[in-house]
């Protein structure tokens, strides 16, 4: 299976990247963190055309499938983006679609629509939601009772959800978790090399200690590793968005243990940037659906089903 990107879909995802590391600086993220209010970005999402990714063309939107989402999705966490571009433009969009309702004002920017789910029971944002979308049904938000919870991630503003009864999204909201965690994993990786560079110790940088290289060439090797098993998932669907989004975590939390142990105890400080994206992957790993909600949908399809397994089917054959 080819998991390249054609050169447009990949300059689609690199204009991304640039808009959201040049737009969301760590800078403003401590404002938000401190209660600061900030320019909203979602007039430039609009403008650029990021909130259709994947709407039809004749609703304005770029066309483009799940896998180009799940690229854009990494870039957001790897630039920590609050806003919930991703979850209108990679969620609500295509159960809209399903649900046969119209996305034009989505894309333009002009509503804002969640997806109530089960699997997701906290909303961000959601003085800016105009809709709930419950199956098919499109709730207004005055219909919606929201409980406010506090959240680890200081970033965001949680309420709780009330039950829904339906799962709508939630493949696509558990692929584009998983492909935001990667970025967030990247990013832990990238700070900690910078900080290791820095931080001497003995007289000598720390990153020139090989234990610390070790775990940091190990960490990337399991970042290259999961990247291809979420992309497969978008690609694929089915069973294989468990299996992206139990590796994802695992590789997460495994990106945030190591940037503890290069930062040490300056790690859960805010003196230094980790922990905006430490906390932002512990609130992520839990969203849609934690690691044991998917391990057990594994093992039941795995001893309830007669299908075969092995890496000669798995990159071949349905799964």
């Amino acid at each position: 299976m080819d998991f390249r990107f054609t050169q447009d879909q990949q300059d689609l995802i690199d204009a991304a990247k640039a808009v959201f590391d040049g737009e969301n600086t760590v800078e403003r993220m401590r404002r938000i963190a401190a209660g600061e209010a900030v320019d909203s970005l979602w007039p430039k999402f609009a403008e650029l055309g990021l909130l259709g990714i994947m709407a039809p063309e004749s609703a304005g939107g770029l066309a483009q499938p799940l896998v180009v989402m799940a690229g854009i999705a990494e870039a957001a966490g790897y630039a920590g983006l609050p806003e919930p571009l991703i979850e209108q433009a990679g969620i609500t969009i295509p159960a809209m679609i399903e649900a046969s309702q119209d996305v034009k004002n989505i894309v333009t920017g002009k509503t804002k629509v969640a997806v109530q789910s089960n699997l997701r029971p906290f909303i961000h944002a959601e003085q800016t939601i105009d809709f709930f979308l419950c199956g098919y049904d499109l709730i207004p938000k005055e219909e919606v009772t929201l409980t406010p919870v506090s959240s680890i991630d200081p970033l965001r503003q949680l309420n709780k959800l009330p039950a829904c009864g339906k799962q709508s999204g939630w493949e696509n909201g558990a692929i584009l978790t998983a492909a935001k965690l990667i970025g967030l994993s990247c990013r832990m990786l990238d700070m900690s090399v910078e900080y290791a560079k820095d931080r001497e110790q003995f007289g000598k940088p720390i990153g020139s200690f090989q234990a610390v290289k070790h775990h940091l060439a190990n960490l990337h090797t399991q970042i290259e590793f999961t990247r291809p098993i979420v992309h497969l998932a978008a690609i694929k669907g089915g069973m294989a968005v468990h299996n992206a989004k139990i590796a994802a975590i695992d590789t997460a939390m495994l990106a945030a243990e190591t940037a503890i142990q290069i930062h040490g105890g300056m790690g859960y400080t805010f003196e230094v940037d980790l922990p905006l994206f430490m906390k932002r992957t512990w609130a992520l790993c839990g969203e849609w659906g934690d690691r044991n909600y998917h391990m057990k949908k594994l093992e039941a399809y795995v001893l309830d089903s007669q299908t075969e397994f092995g890496p000669d089917i798995t990159f071949m054959e349905d799964f």
